[in-house]
């Protein structure tokens, strides 16, 4: 079975379809670079708050001094046009894989799926030969023969959009989203963007619970039938009117173009080449075939990537309660427009020794953004609460300060609950991986189940 696998990774496919998606997803990060620039996002990001939020383990990854922050996404668009014209493509890419890892890492507040999507992408793309083809570095070299790639790149590629498309349904076949929270309330509020006969569906519920249906169906069942030739083209139609139909209803920047040049992978890998005789009375050329000796090595590496990205979004799975709630696994596990949170937050400093307390004003550390996002996530909280503490015997000279919360939650239009436990001292709850037990309240069993009524006056 093993050499089955081997000898099918190996074989030499039609580099075409690869050397497109290279191309629009240099395209699109040099267009993510220059929406960063021109809205001056870096300075309003990175480094206007006085405190940002860091990953896990990357605590140690700071923004540059302001004089050099400004030239990030301009070295971004650097590499992304490099990377679409193909090159010095391998530079190229590894250089755009560790600029936008780099703007990743600087703010966990600023986390987005689709930013943890591109990297996996760029990453993916430093190993794969997407230059072989329609490249300027394929001009500069002397092998002109060379357009195949083994078949292994493109079922790497393939494999991780299929990870992500599936997962995206998969998390959605829940009891709150299958009963149209918080889709309709989402769709509701965005009536009055829209036509009137747009809207008229989009204020009735029983559309909401239509649309939650049909998008986890879309994900769970349309992405593998991706993978079935007589009906990629259909599916993939379907795909594409769907991503461009979230990206003028929920204007989620880069992500419904990225998924959409992601997803024309699974077309024929020669489906550039027909597009392009159908413009043109040349018959399309048939590109060299070219052998690739089987590497046992690099099948293995594939398997266990893959493997290990259809593993990683179970995380959630291995803590007790509601993810929507307590939040813990949910990054990284493509939980994408699944529930919608609010939050209220006041923090109070304690000197144990003399009693004396001081309220917080979170506006004093954080932007607006940070505190919406730090509300609903208590790692985010338990981070802060560190924060203050340490600031605290910097500037007070406070030996072992505490560190207590007054949070409530609402999820999907719930009544809002205690979300930590008011009692706990912060300071002295270590941050990590593991389950977090005791300062974060359970969901109330009251409140789990939730079901979409009609907006008074809406059909």
């Amino acid at each position: 079975m093993w050499s089955r696998i081997e000898e099918s990774f190996f074989k030499p496919v039609d580099g075409a379809s690869l050397a497109v998606f290279r191309m629009l997803f240099g395209a699109v990060i040099f267009y993510e670079a220059w929406r960063y620039d021109s809205r001056n996002w870096v300075e309003a990001k990175f480094l206007f708050p006085s405190f940002r939020f860091s990953y896990h383990g990357f605590d140690w990854v700071e923004p540059l001094p302001p004089f050099a922050m400004v030239w990030v996404t301009k070295l971004l668009a650097v590499f992304a046009f490099l990377v679409m014209v193909g090159l010095f493509y391998r530079v190229a890419i590894v250089g755009l894989f560790t600029v936008f890892s780099y703007i990743f890492l600087l703010d966990k507040a600023q986390y987005l799926n689709h930013f943890y999507f591109t990297i996996l992408l760029a990453f993916l793309l430093i190993f794969v030969p997407a230059n072989r083809l329609w490249s300027l570095d394929r001009m500069r070299s002397d092998n002109q023969g060379a357009d195949h790639v083994p078949a292994w790149s493109m079922w790497l590629m393939r494999g991780q959009m299929e990870v992500m498309l599936i997962w995206a349904g998969i998390v959605k076949l829940n009891a709150d989203w299958l009963a149209g929270l918080p889709l309709h309330d989402w769709l509701s509020s965005s009536a009055d963007d829209f036509p009137d006969f747009i809207a008229t569906f989009f204020l009735d519920a029983d559309f909401g619970v239509f649309a939650a249906w049909a998008v986890a169906i879309l994900h769970v069942v349309g992405a593998p039938l991706l993978l079935v030739p007589r009906l990629r083209l259909v599916v993939f139609a379907v795909y594409a009117v769907f991503h461009v139909f979230n990206h003028f209803l929920w204007h989620i920047g880069i992500f419904p173009w990225l998924t959409i040049a992601g997803t024309l992978l699974f077309l024929d890998v020669s489906w550039p080449r027909r597009v392009l005789a159908g413009f043109s009375e040349i018959k399309a050329i048939e590109p060299r075939a070219q052998s690739f000796k089987p590497n046992s090595a690099i099948a293995l590496l594939v398997v266990v990537w893959l493997a290990f990205q259809t593993a990683l979004p179970l995380r959630p799975y291995l803590y007790e309660g509601n993810v929507a709630w307590n939040e813990q696994g949910h990054r990284f596990s493509w939980r994408m427009k699944l529930r919608d949170k609010e939050g209220s937050i006041t923090f109070k400093v304690v000197d144990p020794e003399s009693g004396k307390s001081w309220p917080v004003d979170t506006r004093e550390f954080l932007t607006y953004r940070q505190v919406r996002k730090m509300v609903a996530r208590p790692d985010m909280i338990l981070e802060f609460a560190h924060h203050l503490r340490d600031h605290w015997k910097r500037i007070y000279a406070i030996r072992s300060p505490q560190v207590f919360v007054h949070s409530f939650v609402s999820v999907n239009d719930r009544p809002f609950e205690r979300f930590i436990d008011e009692r706990t001292d912060l300071a002295a709850v270590e941050r990590t991986f593991l389950k977090q037990d005791g300062w974060i309240r359970p969901f109330s069993e009251d409140h789990q189940q939730k079901k979409v009524v009609p907006d008074k006056g809406g059909q």
